[in-house]
């Protein structure tokens, strides 16, 4: 592993504009791509698929994990909702009732343990959307659960590629709120097509300074020595998953995939997030590489794994 430093002054420079373009790139059109490539399918790569061992290496008590699912006609009103949510940030005024009456009884069977929930549908969580709590992003009541998902942009794209994909349900996943998850305490593994092999490693939080930079008595190679050794790890459980006459798996392995992971310094922990598609025409953002300018190193041709952080 080859750790590579880079000045936030150029990262920010890159953002001025409102839109990076060296770093955290995604959706790529062919004809700026070395090679004919086609947009990956995020089937793969589903939450609940790999919902097992993110939980394992969490150690988050599979009877923990709650699972609600929304019938089509509950999730269509979820999508007309957000038409106006969005925008707001209420719960639809016009359709307020029917939320009530049609949807709501779906979570009535949810626990909510003291320190809240997390929700997650299957291809990403509805992050972006109001907090009831502005100061406290858990979910304490169903209510809190409707606003979230129908004031958030994620929620509604997931929730109508679900709908157009022929799913019979949509589903949530709601896992105990963990107040560890913060994305500068985060990293994205890049892994290349084929071989499923780890090309590079980039801090979640791009735009920002490292966690660990400026820390005073902090020697910066040995903490990411000790992040990449448990990303070792994790990615071994990923491969090692994988089941050899399970379609999808082999999709994943054909397309490459990413995954997320969350390194906690106190428990001296690195724990698996999520898994993601992976590639340059794809959605996932590329943090503080370049789908382009790095195509060689993201798709295996390079010898060494960089671990990109900024200072």
């Amino acid at each position: 592993m080859n750790m590579v430093k880079i000045n936030l002054v150029d990262v920010t420079d890159d953002c001025k504009d409102g839109r990076a373009t060296r770093f955290n790139t995604c959706f790529h059109p062919v004809d700026q791509l070395p090679v004919d490539l086609s947009k990956p399918s995020e089937a793969p790569y589903s939450f609940s698929r790999w919902l097992p061992l993110i939980i394992k290496t969490r150690n988050v008590d599979p009877s923990a994990v709650q699972t609600v699912h929304l019938s089509r006609t509950q999730a269509r009103l979820l999508v007309d909702a957000s038409a106006t949510s969005i925008i707001t940030g209420e719960l639809s005024r016009a359709l307020e009732e029917d939320l009530i009456d049609e949807v709501a009884p779906a979570f009535l069977s949810l626990q909510f343990p003291p320190e809240g929930l997390f929700m997650r549908l299957t291809g990403g969580s509805p992050k972006d959307g109001r907090w009831r709590d502005p100061n406290r992003p858990s979910l304490h009541s169903t209510d809190g659960i409707i606003l979230r998902l129908t004031t958030s942009h994620r929620a509604r794209n997931d929730i109508v590629n679900s709908l157009e994909s022929g799913s019979v349900t949509v589903d949530i996943t709601l896992l105990p709120f963990d107040a560890r998850m913060y994305s500068r305490r985060e990293y994205r593994v890049f892994c290349c097509p084929t071989t499923g092999n780890m090309t590079a490693v980039s801090q979640y939080c791009w735009h920002k300074s490292w966690l660990f930079h400026g820390r005073p008595g902090t020697a910066l190679k040995p903490v990411a020595d000790k992040i990449w050794a448990g990303i070792v790890v994790l990615h071994q459980q990923i491969m090692n998953d994988l089941k050899p006459d399970a379609e999808l798996d082999n999709l994943l392995l054909k397309q490459g995939f990413t995954f997320d992971v969350l390194y906690d310094e106190d428990k001296g922990t690195t724990e698996l997030v999520e898994l993601n598609v992976f590639g340059a025409m794809s959605g996932c953002g590329s943090c503080l590489f370049n789908w382009v300018d790095d195509f060689s190193l993201l798709y295996g041709e390079c010898k060494d794994v960089q671990f990109r952080v900024t200072y």
